[in-house]
């Protein structure tokens, strides 16, 4: 998957997140921020930053997906099998999920915008605190919707 697909879809779920004022960061956004590959950008002033070809340490960034996220389909691709070529099987494990991955991948652009803006690893669902804002809070969805 080329690298001009993954930032569309940044764009594109960042748009949709603009219009809406929610999302939901999961456990899998969190793991992977956990695994985040951070460097010193020396672009302009500097600023610490996810480095944008090994962001998860290898520049196999949907392998590294899924390796990290490490789902029972991923683990039944890379067990010792004498039936089958374990490469061969992580290839098709990786071409059947790969919008999925890349999604998430962007996906983790704005997580990691609202564990900053709130100082919290939490999973659930968030809201704009104000409508344009870069401030985020997490709803009580035991409650939701609101009266």
């Amino acid at each position: 998957m080329s690298y001009l697909i993954a930032g569309d879809e940044y764009r594109a779920i960042d748009s949709e997140v603009w219009r809406s004022g929610t999302f939901t960061v999961t456990e899998e956004h969190l793991t992977l921020l956990r695994r985040a590959y951070v460097r010193w950008d020396d672009c302009e002033f500097g600023a610490p930053a996810i480095d944008p070809k090994r962001p998860y340490g290898n520049s196999g960034v949907e392998r590294d997906i899924a390796e990290i996220l490490n789902e029972p389909e991923w683990q039944s691709a890379v067990a010792e099998d004498e039936r089958h070529d374990d490469e061969a099987a992580r290839d098709y494990y990786l071409s059947r999920n790969r919008d999925r991955l890349v999604r998430l991948h962007a996906e983790t652009g704005v997580a990691l915008q609202i564990v900053l803006a709130t100082g919290q690893f939490a999973a659930g669902y968030y809201r704009r605190a104000k409508l344009g804002s870069s401030s985020w809070e997490r709803v009580d969805t035991s409650a939701w919707p609101p009266a």
